[in-house]
């Protein structure tokens, strides 16, 4: 198992043991979180609506669990690794309220050297990938950095990210209505400047 496979499982693992005991971790030869929704899914004929929203909601309480604890990771660990791999699982997940933690790192690099094998789980900007893998909930804060931040790495990845959550028509069309619609003249004049990093990207 390579570097990065064993920090995912090391953290995956931990997530599981805030929420239950080691010797729950499987039941029979089904995980865990297969059992908990096959459970679910049993109780679904014998509800009424109320009771039925009622438990699919807890479904949405672990995302949220599971989101504070990478955001965790992130905000503590001192390993990039670890970081880059709990950017990796927001995305992999599609944890939509985590978007704001991504924008703020979307220049964030693990560094390191490019590896021999299998193709990695991350490129060079991992935050970026996760926002483009959570889609259109990643577009609006990515407009907002364009429109203030001078960055002109940032301004790049802030572009990817629209373009490729997106499609190329649909981002032009968002970044041309931000600018048409935006008063200030310093945010204005980023939005077009954004538009012209557009343009340069493949079609």
């Amino acid at each position: 198992m390579g570097f990065r496979a064993s920090v995912l499982s090391v953290i995956v693992l931990n997530i599981f043991m805030v929420g239950c005991h080691a010797n729950n971790a499987k039941k029979g030869d089904v995980k865990v979180i297969e059992q908990e929704m096959m459970n679910l899914m049993r109780r679904m004929d014998t509800l009424d609506e109320r009771s039925k929203m009622t438990l699919l909601s807890k479904v949405d309480e672990q995302r949220n669990e599971l989101l504070g604890v990478l955001l965790k990771h992130i905000g503590t660990s001192e390993s990039k690794n670890v970081q880059a791999a709990a950017i990796y699982l927001i995305g992999r997940h599609r944890l939509s309220d985590g978007v704001q933690e991504l924008i703020q790192r979307i220049d964030f690099t693990p560094g390191g050297q490019p590896t021999r094998g299998p193709e990695p789980l991350w490129e060079q900007y991992p935050a970026m990938e996760a926002l483009i893998t959570i889609g259109w909930s990643s577009v609006p804060a990515a407009v907002e950095l364009l429109a203030k931040d001078t960055n002109d790495v940032r301004r790049d990845l802030a572009v990817k990210v629209i373009r490729y959550a997106t499609d190329a028509e649909v981002a032009k069309f968002i970044l041309e209505r931000a600018h048409k619609i935006e008063s200030d003249p310093t945010r204005k004049a980023n939005l077009q400047n954004a538009l012209v990093r557009l343009d340069k990207l493949p079609q």
